[in-house]
């Protein structure tokens, strides 16, 4: 089938689909113009945006509002399925929303096996690490070493600021403790989770924090940032540890007293693991997802 064909099949497909609908579920807001042609073709069609975080927050760096988006979101859309109260307030507040218009819809996570943790002084890291994402305070996570001398960190992930932290590592003399593997295919990356104590990302830019359901699916306690949706999603001090990203010093303490604790880390990975199991599962997301429909 010749290219032309394919996107012939699919257009026609998807709007025989769509002329059927009661509800249409709208994955992205750079979808926006098809909740319009939706609602100016099927005006009783339920329209649903799903929203997640920056993409909705305004930022005129990520994603600036575009013209006429506030309006089409007013009068197109019927509800905004987001992640988080962080991310709400953010699309509210760029978009000219009330809050009325948006209803709670947490992400959710498989649930893998549990293994054996690691040797007590491992800190794990997974995140992208390209040039727009310094606010995750990787870096952070870097100077917190020169203080934890028998730990070591993993870092999972690729882009520009993986050089950066090479140089940053080997300034504080610390180099021969931080792994840089880059990006990495799903077994190695089980085995890197496999291997950890203690997953750390102190990012103040999570919309939601969804790295946190997967180190918690694998009975990990985790260390995140008081601020952004990381804020909310953590229970602070039953399921992990919030600090501010900046504060290096804090940041240390986290980590030592997670390393060199392994009773109340593992006291504090279960907790998260139950917690995933009962609100972040298929399970809760089939759940919440019948409510939403």
């Amino acid at each position: 089938m010749r290219a032309d064909d394919k996107r012939w099949t699919f257009t026609s497909t998807l709007f025989r689909a769509l002329w059927r609908a009661d509800t249409v579920l709208i994955g992205h807001i750079n979808l926006l113009p098809l909740a319009a042609l939706i609602r100016l073709l099927r005006p009783r069609t339920r329209l649903i945006l799903f929203a997640h975080g920056i993409e909705v927050w305004g930022d005129p760096a990520y994603r600036p509002v575009r013209r006429g988006e506030r309006t089409l979101l007013r009068n197109a859309v019927d509800e905004v399925a987001i992640v988080s109260r962080f991310s709400m307030g953010k699309m509210a507040a760029a978009f000219a929303l009330d809050e009325g218009k948006f209803v709670l819809f947490p992400n959710a996570v498989d649930l893998p096996g549990q293994s054996a943790r690691g040797s007590g002084n491992t800190i794990l890291a997974v995140a992208r690490l390209s040039a727009g994402e310094r606010e995750k305070h990787v870096d952070k996570l870097v100077r917190a070493l020169p203080a934890l001398p028998d730990a070591r960190l993993v870092v999972i992930g690729d882009g520009p600021l993986r050089r950066e932290l090479q140089v940053l590592a080997t300034a504080l003399g610390v180099s021969g403790r931080v792994n840089l593997p880059g990006s990495v295919d799903e077994a190695e990356l089980a085995e890197a989770y496999a291997r950890a104590d203690v997953f750390a990302l102190p990012s103040s830019k999570e919309g939601f924090g969804i790295v946190y359901l997967e180190a918690w699916a694998r009975g990990l306690p985790v260390v995140g940032s008081c601020f952004g949706g990381a804020g909310e999603v953590i229970n602070d001090g039953i399921d992990g540890i919030t600090v501010d990203p900046v504060d290096v010093p804090a940041l240390t303490r986290a980590l030592e007293r997670l390393l060199h604790d392994p009773s109340l880390a593992q006291q504090m990975g279960a907790t998260g693991r139950r917690k995933v199991e009962q609100r972040y599962s298929g399970a809760a997301f089939t759940k919440n997802l019948e409510a939403l429909l």
